[in-house]
């Protein structure tokens, strides 16, 4: 038996954990859904639900046992021994009289048959681009789409070909945020799906954890919300040479870096705005069944939300570039630079202050610590 929140599994788990599981369960991604509950619980409407790709069905479970404002939840598989375990967890966990409705279907057609949806999860094995536009179109105006990958070496720039084939921009593994790139990418790309119809999707918090990357959106209906989506679509500038990095539209890309004369990288497009939405991350996090990681996890992006730059630095590549003998501890540099932690890297900093102004103020500290 595994327990996970309040629902529990009547499932064995296999030394390696890969989608040739009989019905897959990865107790890695815990996080994933303890983050679904938190933001789930914020929302004070009665929710429809769609679990497309419900698996072992452990989200599904956690949503009906945890959560009060749940009106109705599909569970879907195409698989259908995962559809019978999920009726078995059902009857175990006590919810054979909860608001259920079962599918064994391709998860894109049964998107494309049913709509109306509050919250949709799209949490596949690799990419998530097949399924966004049937998801989109399914949900509500107002409703809530939450979406996976875990192609993390596509969208962080490991592949690059297939990153420009699968989401159409360019990676940037020469950077040290490439993840944060990667999942700028993954944003831009559901906005993109959304407003080809003239959805506009908005996000509201995303990060990178471990294997995957996760975003959740809002949707929101009307071409000029689209465009005013889309106008936050852009590029980054990086210099491989220095600490410098600049966001900007397609038509203010410039190729020489203003600091050292270096001829510039350049990753996108990609979501320049955004990612972390601080109303929600500010509300309290008093949730019983959501595990200490999660609270972590949290805890950070609701420090990192107060920083509005694009990108960060890291610990090594500041000391690297700048010539700094001896680093400076964490706590330290974050306070030098007006920073706040990052969750994607351990010794990253993430501050609003411009490249030049931090060269100035570690360039001093520097010369006095020697």
């Amino acid at each position: 038996m595994i327990k996970e929140g309040k629902a529990v599994l009547d499932i064995e788990i296999p030394k390696v954990v890969s989608s040739k599981m009989g019905v897959f369960y990865n107790p890695k991604m815990r996080i994933n859904r303890d983050i679904t509950i938190f933001i789930l619980s914020k929302v004070s409407r009665n929710l429809r639900i769609c679990d497309p790709l419900g698996a072992s069905g452990i989200r599904s479970l956690r949503i009906l046992l945890e959560l009060s404002n749940v009106k109705e939840l599909i569970y879907n598989d195409i698989d259908k021994k995962a559809c019978e375990f999920f009726r078995r967890m059902l009857s175990l966990n006590g919810l054979d009289s909860a608001p259920v409705k079962i599918y064994c279907a391709d998860a894109s057609y049964l998107l494309g048959s049913i709509r109306g949806f509050d919250y949709i999860d799209i949490d596949p094995f690799g990419s998530p681009v097949g399924f966004l536009q049937s998801a989109i179109i399914s949900l509500n105006r107002h409703g809530l789409l939450a979406v996976s990958a875990t192609d993390t070496s596509v969208l962080s720039g490991t592949y690059p070909q297939v990153c420009k084939r699968r989401y159409g921009a360019s990676p940037l593994l020469e950077a040290e945020f490439y993840h944060e790139i990667g999942l700028r990418i993954l944003i831009k790309r559901v906005i993109e799906e959304g407003a080809k119809l003239d959805f506009a999707m908005r996000p509201l918090l995303a990060y990178s954890h471990l294997h995957y990357m996760r975003a959740f959106f809002i949707k929101d209906i009307g071409s000029k919300r689209a465009d005013a989506q889309t106008e936050k679509i852009g590029y980054i500038l990086f210099c491989p040479s220095c600490i410098f990095r600049d966001r900007v539209s397609l038509d203010e890309i410039y190729t020489t870096c203003p600091i050292c004369s270096s001829r510039l990288k350049l990753a996108g497009p990609l979501w320049i705005g955004q990612i972390l939405d601080r109303d929600i991350l500010h509300q309290e996090t008093n949730l019983p069944t959501i595990s200490k990681e999660a609270l972590r996890l949290l805890e950070m992006l609701k420090l990192e939300s107060l920083k509005t730059s694009v990108g960060f630095y890291t610990i090594p590549a500041l000391c690297k570039k700048l010539k700094i003998p001896q680093p400076p501890p964490l706590h330290f540099l974050i306070d030098l630079l007006e920073g706040s932690r990052t969750h994607m890297h351990p010794q990253g900093i993430r501050t609003d202050l411009e490249p030049t102004e931090i060269i100035r103020r570690l360039s001093e500290w520097s010369l006095k610590s020697s």
